[in-house]
């Protein structure tokens, strides 16, 4: 089977031939019509040579993501890596305006070099459009097939609801024991593998959630009601969890993969309904309301008490917290607070701290500003660069290879602390974990060569995304409509891990495309693989009384 019919430019303004696609051409023309009104507010109220420049390329960038990538074709043929770059597109170019917008400011609010920043990302993103145009030119077949080897160790069997289920108490555990139960776990920067294997078990928490969105990976039956309240249930356990690791990111990102894979279902045409209608006007407010009120002032509430967090109790850390979520007046103080110059390592962009994590332009701002201090190809840089991929390989290989990685040394600071440091800041920068960008670190590292690294590295990166998706024969899929036109099938791995493709650039460094094929993907196929085991063993047993009981009656 081969995958080619990729739709011309000249194609876009053409009836859509399928009815699962409406949702997604509707999409697209909002889309458009939003980033006209944005626009035309920051040329009426933010006219300066400099913003409008920084228009003109998220023009082109969006023009990109919907000509090309937000197409019904693309979408079945390439889901995930296709994804992968509409959310590059979406945080470095279009939510930025969006969001920037809607709090009344420009789109180069606090930027040392605008020009620059949208210099590097609009240059990357024509590199990663070359590369995935490469990458669909030489692989024929990019998604997974029946007799894959994916297939064959239950990367596509599809979990029943028990195993979702146990798969959420078991992440929840996992999350327990890390950050409440033996905290050093959880911030330690390398330790047993036994420690770190049940810390790659977080992720997992959100399982449950997936249930409604079954038949992305090939479970039909219908959510009876009772899910409901079950699902809330479960959602008070991992906030309360969630406020005693504070981490207002722990709680926010495994929902935005659910949201997530919802977008897609909606996108592919798995599920059916109208953008526009009253319910969901009224649900989108309240969402933006509950997101930009009481879960933004959590956050805040969260950021607070930080500093606390490694010298008293879990249950101090949240009745702490919760008390500084009712003081709305150290709230306010503290946003004050972080609104004024920051020094030489500035991160304001942004108001809102949730929208902030999906559309944040000063980090790639400030990682430039700190490589210009420096010559292109630091050696301390460069150095760094290399010992941060070896690390990326467990211990007895690098033994064998007789490499001495120290990874504490390594993995202790961030991309973005140790460029600091190179460009001057002080000794004890070092592990405050500032968030670097590929754009200031690779330019750093690798001079300009890093826009060669970012596009071959990113190939495999495609590959390996794409490949977490199955086609499936008509006759083996849902017998109704939707689902027999998709004939693909997504992996619960691939969508568990929808944020963190979605994010996946911009990353620190263009190193995360070693890192990742050395052990990021390895290790979440070969995990998930033994969870979708276990659970399946445990549901089995859970089955067999029941069925017994059942032959009785």
């Amino acid at each position: 089977m081969r995958y080619k019919t990729y739709p011309k430019i000249g194609e876009f303004f053409k009836p859509n031939p399928h009815a699962e696609s409406k949702f997604l051409y509707s999409v697209v023309h909002w889309s458009w019509i939003a980033l006209a009104a944005t626009c035309t507010f920051q040329c009426i109220f933010f006219a300066s040579i400099t913003n409008i420049t920084a228009l003109i390329s998220i023009i082109v960038a969006w023009t990109v993501a919907t000509k090309i990538f937000l197409r019904p074709a693309m979408l079945r043929s390439h889901p995930l890596s296709a994804f992968l770059i509409i959310g590059f597109i979406a945080t470095q170019f279009y939510f930025p305006l969006l969001f920037t917008t809607l709090e009344g400011k420009p789109v180069i609010f606090n930027l040392e070099y605008p020009y620059q920043v949208f210099f590097h990302s609009t240059a990357a993103l024509f590199i990663l459009l070359l590369s995935h145009t490469i990458y669909r030119a030489l692989i024929n077949q990019p998604l997974s097939v029946p007799s894959s080897f994916l297939n064959k160790i239950g990367v596509f069997s599809p979990p029943v609801d028990l195993q979702l289920w146990l798969m959420g108490f078991i992440g929840l555990a996992a999350t327990t024991y890390v950050y409440l139960l033996s905290p050093n776990v959880g911030w330690e920067v390398s330790g047993s593998a036994s420690d770190k294997a049940i810390q790659g078990l977080i992720p997992f928490s959100y399982a449950p959630y997936f249930i409604p969105f079954g038949a992305l990976y090939g479970n039909y039956k219908t959510p009876t009601k009772r899910l409901i309240p079950f699902l809330l249930i479960f959602t008070i356990l991992l906030f309360i969890v969630s406020i005693g690791r504070n981490s207002r990111g722990a709680f926010m990102l495994g929902f935005t993969s659910v949201g997530f894979a919802y977008a897609l279902g909606l996108l592919l045409g798995v599920f059916q309904t109208q953008l526009f209608t009253i319910k969901n006007l009224i649900i989108g407010l309240v969402a933006f309301l509950i997101v930009t009120g009481p879960i933004a002032d959590l956050g805040t509430a969260m950021v607070i008490i930080r500093g606390q967090r490694n010298k008293i109790s879990n249950s101090e850390l949240i009745d702490l917290t919760l008390q500084a979520f009712n003081d709305k007046q150290a709230i306010k103080a503290r946003r004050l607070e972080d609104n004024l110059d920051q020094g030489d390592w500035d991160e304001r962009y942004l108001d809102n701290i949730f929208t902030a994590r999906f559309s944040n332009l000063k980090f790639n701002d400030a990682s430039l500003a700190q490589a210009n201090k420096i010559s292109d190809q630091d050696d301390g840089m460069l150095q760094y660069s290399i010992k941060y991929v070896l690390g990326a390989l467990p211990g007895p290989v690098l033994t064998a290879l007789g490499v001495d990685a120290d990874k504490d040394a390594v993995y202790g600071v961030s991309f973005g602390d140790y460029l600091y440091s190179e460009a001057g800041g002080p000794v004890e920068a070092l592990g405050g974990f500032r968030t670097g960008h590929f754009a200031g670190t690779g330019m750093a590292s690798f001079g300009w060569w890093y826009l060669l690294i970012l596009g071959v590295g990113m190939f495999p990166v495609y590959w390996l995304f794409d490949k977490l998706i199955m086609v499936v024969n008509s006759r083996d899929s849902n017998p109704t409509p939707p689902a027999s036109t998709l004939n693909i099938r997504f992996s619960l791995c691939g969508m568990l891990a929808l944020t963190s493709i979605f994010q996946f650039l911009p990353a620190e460094s263009v190193t995360i495309t070693a890192t990742f094929l050395f052990r990021h993907w390895i290790q979440m196929v070969v995990l998930y693989a033994a969870i979708f085991y276990i659970t399946n063993l445990i549901a089995k047993l859970f089955k067999s009384p029941q069925r017994r009981l059942n032959r009785a009656r």
